[in-house]
């Protein structure tokens, strides 16, 4: 049997639009075993058409005497990274079986052009926080800081969420985003509450798929209430993200999925640990 083990991720982080992103410990296991039949699929990939499937078709399909069999529990349409965690699997499936070592960067290179989102294919494939810059940068999240999601029930699709964003900004948002990306990592790394509410105020995306995610503004405002530092919508959604205190992350959580589902939209809410590494 050849296996590998992806983690889930969140992207965007606020003004870290399409480069920031970090591997949260929700797993896909995919495994290529001995034996010809039809793939397998278990856990929120039940129900899943091989013809659909980002990991038969990064690996190009089940090698001859072998077929596919893939768990798991990353939500899919909530924006944690379940299609690049597929296709991070994929790429490394392509190695084992032609038995060579993983090469995590020949991983993420095909993951990212493949998958088209390199701040989700970075964390999945080297874990922890992982800045998209002109390469792949591991950043370090500091140890005081939780992480709290609210995953609504229904997702969203990434290429509806991506035509709602426009094609030209003004210039004093292009200036707003990059000192509020710049104060996010400090933040992040510094475990700065200021820094990090700053830099999770978006100005590119979360204006114009804010109203696709019912009960959004309530959720923020809950999660603050409930000591986050800062909330966003994770990747392209539906669920929302917050970074606060390590201790507050579940409290955060809950209360954000709360006012998500008073609004009717049924969520749950997550308090996952950083996945600090990433394909395995």
């Amino acid at each position: 049997m050849l296996s590998v083990r992806v983690p889930a991720s969140t992207s965007n982080l606020g003004a870290g639009f399409d480069c920031l992103g970090l591997a949260l410990d929700i797993w896909l296991t995919a495994s290529l075993v001995k034996g010809a039949g039809p793939p397998v699929y278990t856990g929120t990939l039940a129900g899943l058409f091989p013809a659909e499937d980002l990991i038969l078709e990064t690996l190009g399909g089940a090698p001859a005497g072998m077929h596919l069999e893939a768990h798991s529990d990353i939500p899919v349409g909530a924006g944690l990274g379940s299609s690049a965690a597929a296709t991070v699997a994929g790429a490394g499936l392509v190695l084992l079986v032609a038995r060579k070592r993983l090469d995590l960067d020949g991983v993420f290179r095909r993951a990212a052009k493949v998958e088209g989102h390199p701040d989700n294919a970075a964390p999945a494939t080297y874990g922890g926080l992982v800045l998209a810059a002109h390469k792949p940068v591991k950043l370090t999240l500091h140890t005081t800081l939780g992480v709290a999601l609210a995953v609504p029930r229904k997702g969203i699709d990434t290429k509806t969420a991506r035509a709602l964003l426009p094609h030209d900004v003004s210039r004093e948002t292009a200036i707003s985003q990059a000192s509020r990306s710049a104060a996010l990592v400090l933040g992040l790394e510094g475990g700065d509450p200021a820094l990090i509410g700053f830099g999770m105020e978006d100005q590119l995306a979360v204006p114009h798929r804010r109203g696709m995610i019912p009960g959004f503004d309530a959720a923020v405002q809950a999660g603050i209430k409930a000591g986050a530092y800062g909330v966003t919508i994770s990747g392209a959604g539906a669920a929302l993200l917050a970074f606060g205190p390590k201790k507050k992350a579940a409290e955060i959580a809950k209360a954000m999925a709360l006012a998500l589902t008073a609004a009717g939209n049924p969520a749950e809410g997550l308090a996952p640990k950083v996945a600090t590494k990433g394909l395995s």
